[in-house]
């Protein structure tokens, strides 16, 4: 027996008829042959497309810097501001000149001691230092030579030994000046001339008031006297009886004298005309006689030798009338020698009298 050959082949699906009426023809196997299938899936390596691109981020691990560094450390170490209840104090009233060399700092003003002032606190030490030159930078306000406090009789008058200066002008000086001064005393000294003091008015009893007993006493109110010399009651000259008031001697006085004779009329004075008489045997430049109603000039006399009534309207109300002889009123540094005959080197005045309109 030969061999059989085993065919291991799958036939088709479909196997050949045997009712055929003809021999039967030989089988003959069929090569089958597996040819490679052809896929539409091709099993082709896959290219897995995940590209690790550089990440463009803002956060980009770049080396690091560090920001600590070893250099040295200034370490500020910085004093909260004194409080004002602590600073040491120094001219709370102000500097009047911040710019003045405050003394014993070696040249520094009083601006800068101040500044310092302000970074120390009271009590302290430095302060204590500091405090010692206020009185350079913000001396003590002292007060103002006093002057004629209730007005100057006479503005225009110049007392004598004040080198030719007015009431007004000494006035200005003792606002410049200091009370208790001695160039204050000196300037008090004249104030007499340029405000003499009223004490005290009173009704004119008699009306017209002579200077007759009992009223032979002078001065008593409503009169008073002063400046360089004081007037008296004198009996050589009278417009009426035997009395009236007299200027005093000023001859030989260096520049020019005054003297007042003061009539005040009280506030209930209901206005009119006030008369007076006057004998004036003065001749300038070396005499007059000058009269002022509330401290304004009205007028003045000179050359009558003979007694002569003057009037002086009046308003109402309270005044002060100052009869003043005046000697060498010009102030001339040196008077002439020759004084006329007419002279006599005073004035006189008697019965005055208010006239009520």
């Amino acid at each position: 027996e030969a061999p059989v050959a085993s065919v291991a082949s799958e036939a088709p699906s479909t196997a050949p008829s045997f009712e055929s009426t003809g021999p039967i023809p030989t089988y003959a196997p069929t090569a089958v042959t597996e040819a490679p299938v052809t896929s539409t899936t091709t099993n082709a390596p896959t290219a897995t497309v995940i590209t690790e691109s550089p990440v463009s981020s803002t956060v980009t691990e770049a080396p690091v810097l560090s920001i600590t560094t070893n250099a040295p450390t200034t370490t500020v170490i910085t004093e909260s501001p004194v409080s004002s209840a602590e600073t040491c104090t120094f001219c709370e009233g102000g500097i009047p000149d911040p710019d003045a060399e405050a003394a014993g700092t070696g040249g520094q003003t009083c601006a800068q001691v101040k500044a310092n002032a302000d970074e120390e606190t009271n009590g302290s030490a430095i302060c204590d230092i500091l405090q010692e030159v206020e009185s350079s930078c913000c001396p003590e306000p002292t007060a103002a030579c006093t002057f004629c406090e209730e007005g100057i009789s006479n503005p225009e008058l110049v007392p004598p030994d004040t080198g030719g200066q007015t009431c007004a002008q000494i006035g200005l000086l003792a606002a410049d000046d200091t009370e208790g001064s001695g160039t204050c005393t000196t300037i008090q000294a004249v104030e007499s001339a340029c405000c003499p003091q009223i004490e005290s008015c009173a009704p004119l009893d008699p009306n017209p008031y002579t200077f007759e007993p009992p009223n032979n006493v002078f001065p008593v109110a409503p009169w008073t006297t002063g400046g360089d010399g004081v007037w008296t009651i004198d009996d050589t000259n009278a417009q009426e009886g035997t009395y009236s008031i007299k200027s005093p001697d000023l001859d030989g006085s260096e520049g020019t004298a005054v003297s007042n004779a003061t009539l005040a009329i009280c506030d209930d004075f209901a206005g009119g005309v006030l008369m007076f008489n006057t004998l004036a045997p003065v001749a300038p430049p070396y005499d007059i006689l000058v009269w002022y109603v509330d401290g304004v000039e009205i007028s003045r006399l000179a050359g009558e030798p003979e007694w002569s009534a003057v009037p002086i309207s009046l308003p109402p109300g309270a005044h002060r009338i100052d009869f003043q002889y005046q000697y060498n009123p010009f102030s001339l540094p040196e008077l002439p020698n020759d004084p006329p005959p007419i002279r006599q080197g005073a004035v006189w005045i008697d019965a005055v009298g208010l006239q009520i309109m």
